[in-house]
């Protein structure tokens, strides 16, 4: 009986340690400076709390994402996604962005990869802006982690 307790308590503690560990991939992370800007990555966001963020943020945006999050974003909250100073899609050179969207935004890119998308952002780097990086998808891990090597390398 008490081989019993102390094999649920173990699985207990392993489901919660999991789950802790889950919502912290799904959450807002920040990574601290580069060139002056904050940089913050977040995997999977809801729109919504997606966009709620970034209209609290107190600098203009630098964001870099896959298409299916803009394009979620240009449906939910067009206005936010006008507000950023920088929409930088990474996975594909065709935008999908509607014209009436994309038309009043000050910078959008759509490149074939991250490190093209990257090698951008250290053209067009600038302090005081905010640096957000979200992802989801299949290749969401390998897009982090270069991610993630690129600030760590630059910072």
């Amino acid at each position: 009986m008490e081989i019993k307790k102390v094999d649920q308590q173990a699985q207990l503690l392993q489901a919660r340690k999991e789950s802790l560990e889950a919502a912290e991939k799904m959450s807002l992370r920040p990574l601290g400076k580069l060139w002056g800007m904050d940089v913050f990555t977040w995997y999977k966001p809801a729109i919504v709390e997606l966009s709620a963020t970034i209209s609290t943020f107190p600098f203009p945006v630098f964001w870099l994402s896959n298409e299916w999050i803009i394009q979620e974003m240009a449906q939910v909250d067009p206005e936010t996604l006008r507000s950023i100073q920088w929409c930088a899609q990474f996975d594909n050179p065709q935008l999908s962005i509607p014209s009436d969207i994309i038309s009043l935004m000050p910078l959008v890119t759509g490149t074939e990869s991250l490190e093209d998308a990257l090698e951008f952002l250290k053209k067009n780097k600038r302090a005081r802006h905010i640096l957000l990086f979200t992802v989801q998808g299949n290749e969401w891990k390998t897009k982090m982690e270069i991610f993630e090597n690129f600030v760590k390398l630059h910072q």
